[in-house]
């Protein structure tokens, strides 16, 4: 089971009984905790965890992740091969717990974009000062949210981004600079 929850991206969102974050415990109909639901990249429910059975979960997992969906890495050192081996840069998402980091998150994953983010393997991670992620590509220190654009090819990436996007971002924004951004340079 272990292996294939690798498949699925996990969103904890700490709802306090009702006292925290309202708007996503109304949006996705929770009434009781701990919920379980799988969805798509764009937040549609595709349907509640029906079981607890190992065998029951594990069916579920492979039901809703699909194969062909775009994977999303949560650390450099695993997405960095993939990147490589499709020859596209890798787009590296540093997302905090605010608003502005929810909305570009939100954006980034507007239809508008599903081109244009198609030509990137995606990696996310929630923004922490002592993450080596965030260490290594000198954003310890900046309020995310962050979007590094970096080549996989680069014998040192970190050095020389191609691109670094920060603050809060529209699809629109977001568009115009994703789709800005040449190949990687080789592989």
């Amino acid at each position: 089971m272990v292996e294939a929850s690798k498949k699925l991206v996990n969103v904890f969102i700490d709802c306090d009984w009702g006292k925290k974050n309202k708007d996503v415990s109304k949006k996705y109909d929770v009434s009781s905790y701990p919920t379980v639901i799988f969805t798509d990249a764009k937040g549609k429910v595709l349907e509640p965890l029906q079981t607890h059975s190992p065998e029951g979960v594990l069916a579920q997992i492979e039901k809703n992740s699909k194969s062909d969906a775009p994977a999303t890495f949560d650390s450099w050192d695993k997405a960095v091969e993939a990147a490589k081996k499709a020859n596209k840069p890798v787009l590296y998402l540093f997302a905090g717990k605010n608003k502005d980091s929810a909305v570009t998150e939100e954006s980034l994953f507007d239809e508008s974009l599903d081109a244009a983010r198609d030509a990137f393997v995606f990696v996310k991670a929630t923004h922490a000062r002592n993450l080596p992620d965030a260490k290594r590509f000198n954003v310890a220190n900046t309020d995310p949210p962050i979007l590094l654009v970096l080549d996989p090819n680069a014998e040192k990436p970190e050095a020389a981004p191609l691109k670094t996007i920060v603050g809060r971002k529209t699809a629109k924004d977001l568009l115009k600079e994703l789709t800005s951004i040449p190949k990687p340079k080789g592989g």
